[in-house]
């Protein structure tokens, strides 16, 4: 019975083995932008930025897209038809897409470098997207832009719309960007893994995900339903967006979202609440919802223009009620089978009214 025990574990870690080789080999890939910037934070990290420019004539006002926890800038660029980034760029905006710290090649590469993934939400709105906005103001001359954030990306805009930075932001459109905790309970159980987060300075998924790749690419409803609807997504972008756009979450990072659902309430940890900042917004806010949306169920969003000061400002549900294509989930309105139908025209929409 041992040697059996022991076959059986020897050729399931090969079978794992194998199936990560094979997701490295037939999925991995680079898409190449215009342009790869590199901004510097004031605490001297990289912050890698992708530029797309515009197609035809160009539009005065430059567009950042911020993404969201654990995956990086692919997550605007899967490939030529699904890609937020391509569809501003042909619509003639100058896009910059940046990858957070932690992610795509603003990830920390040096062994043994103590603070490397000591990485905190309050790193990404008072150290890299600054660096991102200054970055994109030399490289276009632009004093303001567009900023559209999905998901974690949106609240960044939420906490940047409060302060200085605000009156950089012509426009602003979170997609899918939790603000109201109370309303996030359902991660409530997994308050209780929190002490298993000591050893672990990241929580490393890109590994798991990569060997799940091949199997995703003819079975995308494997990834489940949190990430996505699984019917209104490709099997061949979820793979591709599995090795290539998705990334290791540092642990500090993840305790951040822990004590805001403990909490129920979206602070800083030392006095400041984004979420009672959201009155001093002025800046144009865009908020977008999804009808199955695990991770940004409507409570946890659509009271944002209730509280925001913005003369302009609007939400939106998609959903098949609603008259769209589907019933979107969270990551799908991004990375959706009919995103470039329905979200990005909206978004498009939107920026243009706005500019």
């Amino acid at each position: 019975m041992g040697t059996f025990f022991a076959w059986l574990l020897v050729t399931m870690v090969a079978a794992a083995l194998a199936l990560y080789a094979l997701g490295r080999l037939l999925y991995s890939g680079t898409r190449y932008p215009d342009e790869i910037l590199f901004a510097t934070t004031d605490d001297d990290k990289p912050i890698a930025i992708w530029r797309y420019r515009p197609e035809g004539r160009a539009h005065a006002t430059p567009v950042i897209l911020q993404h969201g926890l654990g995956v990086n800038h692919y997550n605007f660029d899967m490939d030529d038809h699904v890609s937020l980034a391509r569809y501003f760029a042909r619509a003639g905006y100058d896009v910059f897409a940046a990858d957070l710290r932690g992610c795509g090649l603003s990830r920390p590469w040096k062994w043994g470098a103590p603070d490397k993934w000591r990485i905190r939400f309050s790193d990404f709105v008072e150290r890299d997207l600054p660096a991102v906005f200054a970055m994109v103001e030399e490289a276009t001359g632009a004093k303001k832009v567009h900023f559209i954030g999905h998901s974690m990306g949106g609240m960044i805009g939420y906490a940047l719309a409060q302060g200085p930075i605000g009156k950089k932001m012509k426009s602003f459109a979170a997609i899918a960007g939790p603000c109201f905790f109370e309303h996030m309970q359902q991660f409530r159980s997994a308050l209780k893994l929190r002490g298993l987060m000591r050893f672990f300075v990241v929580i490393r998924q890109k590994p798991f995900l990569t060997t799940m790749a091949p199997l995703l690419r003819f079975f995308p409803a494997l990834l489940g339903d949190h990430e996505v609807n699984p019917a209104n997504v490709d099997g061949r972008l979820m793979a591709f967006a599995v090795v290539n756009g998705m990334e290791n979450m540092p642990r500090d990072l993840m305790l951040d979202y822990a004590r805001w659902v403990e909490d129920r309430e979206w602070t800083d940890g030392h006095g400041t609440s984004w979420e009672d900042g959201l009155a001093k917004i002025t800046v144009p806010i865009y908020c977008l919802g999804a009808a199955v949306d695990f991770y940004c169920p409507p409570g946890a969003n659509e009271g944002v223009i209730d509280r925001v000061a913005s003369k302009r400002k609007q939400y939106r549900m998609f959903s098949l009620a609603n008259g769209d294509q589907a019933d979107y989930g969270h990551g799908d309105l991004v990375v959706g089978r009919t995103a470039p139908d329905d979200i990005f025209p909206s978004l498009l929409a939107w920026v243009r009214d706005n500019d």
